[in-house]
């Protein structure tokens, strides 16, 4: 056997996000679809999901070194984005967006007095969050290849999401 299974996770101190997307494609075009395969009910129950589906958790560390990390691997694996690697590229920094914004809504969390409210919506960004988007948005303008659409996009929603 390869994997260690273990019925826990080693410490307490974890969150579970329940987005199925956040660490790979998923086979889910309707948003009621994924609804009812987060459930995590086979077929046999009600579910969506085939009655010989096994959910695994795998713990993924969220900090801004990582994901900046993550963005360079990306970057040093596939090169500038172009035409011929744009839809990859962009579901790639898809992931790590995501992946930014839990780590925002964790040190929101974690430092709700300190947060930065945005009067719009009552919009709660953190200073950390704030931070690690400026430098999503610096890394990708300065890589932004030849794509005819990636990265401009994810930039103009870090932008305005996080009053860049």
């Amino acid at each position: 056997m390869r994997h260690k299974l273990d019925y826990r996770p080693i410490t307490d101190d974890v969150l579970y996000i329940n987005e199925l997307d956040l660490a790979d494609r998923v086979p889910y075009i309707t948003t009621r679809d994924m609804e009812r395969a987060v459930t995590g009910k086979c077929e046999k129950e009600g579910g969506i999901l085939p009655d010989d589906n096994v959910r695994i958790y795998v713990p993924i560390d969220i900090n801004a070194d990582f994901i900046m990390w993550r963005l360079n691997a990306l970057f040093v694996l596939t090169g500038y984005p172009t035409e011929e690697n744009e839809s990859a590229y962009s579901d790639a920094v898809r992931r790590i967006i995501s992946q930014l914004e839990n780590y925002d809504q964790m040190c929101v969390t974690r430092n709700f007095e300190e947060s930065i409210q945005k009067e719009l919506g009552g919009v709660r960004h953190s200073r950390e969050g704030i931070e690690l988007a400026g430098r999503i948005v610096e890394y990708l303008e300065d890589n932004d290849g030849t794509a005819e659409c990636f990265p401009w996009d994810e930039i103009e929603e870090l932008r305005k999401e996080f009053w860049l």
